[in-house]
């Protein structure tokens, strides 16, 4: 059995999402701590130069807690940037009139929430339905029936512990997926499986390709046909 152990991503890039396949079970490690390496918090976008990273400020005294206490700087008017650079390079891409208004309405919702991850998670959903994609994934937390009330007010011992339960959850004979290079901001699973997926190359708004692009990027310019790209993922 293979089990894929993934943090959650603001927009998942389609190697993520081809771990998410593979595997015959997925867990969203949300016990770990904030790191600025992970992509929970930021995602690509193509650009005409290349790519662009949209990122999401965190609270500056937030950087090294749990996850689940990180709370977003909406000080900054990250939304309003972030629409903007959708706009900038997008407006021309097939379905980006289809979608704008719906994401523009999500991101203002997750502009509303005080922690990072409720942010995250309601983005992440939004965009398995835009996609039409399996159940989404419960996230490592709620497999052990925690609230994220709980995670906030646990001390750090408890919350070790907790991700010692998860790291157990894949049994001796599962082999773990985790994301690539994730070493620099994810704790190894023992039983961690080099996978190395071929990414479909596809059209893109500008010429080139670049493979780590957010899932964004390919509603966009694909709209319902997105599972044209998906299924010749592994």
């Amino acid at each position: 059995m293979k089990v894929a152990l993934l943090l959650p991503g603001y927009s998942p890039t389609l190697s993520w999402l081809a771990r998410a396949r593979t595997a015959g079970h997925v867990l969203l490690d949300d016990l770990h701590s904030f790191s600025r390496k992970s992509q929970v918090h930021r995602t690509k976008i193509r650009t005409p130069d290349g790519i662009q990273w949209l990122r999401i400020p965190i609270v500056n005294e937030d950087k090294k807690k749990p996850l689940a206490s990180v709370r977003i700087d909406n000080n900054l008017p990250w939304m309003d940037q972030h629409i903007r650079a959708l706009e900038y390079n997008y407006r021309n891409s097939m379905y980006f009139d289809y979608y704008e208004p719906e994401i523009r309405s999500d991101l203002r919702v997750c502009s509303e929430k005080e922690y990072l991850l409720d942010a995250v998670l309601y983005f992440m959903e939004r965009q398995w339905e835009y996609f039409q994609l399996p159940e989404f994934p419960a996230t490592a937390s709620r497999s052990l029936g925690l609230t994220n009330e709980i995670l906030r007010s646990a001390p750090p011992e408890t919350l070790s512990a907790w991700h010692d339960e998860v790291y157990h959850i894949a049994s001796s004979d599962s082999m773990v997926l985790q994301e690539p290079n994730s070493r620099n901001y994810q704790r190894p699973h023992p039983n961690t499986t080099p996978f190395d997926p071929l990414i479909p190359t596809y059209r893109q708004h500008f010429p080139g390709f670049f493979p780590d692009c957010g899932i964004l990027d390919l509603l966009f310019q694909y709209g319902p046909e997105c599972w044209r790209v998906l299924d010749q993922l592994p």
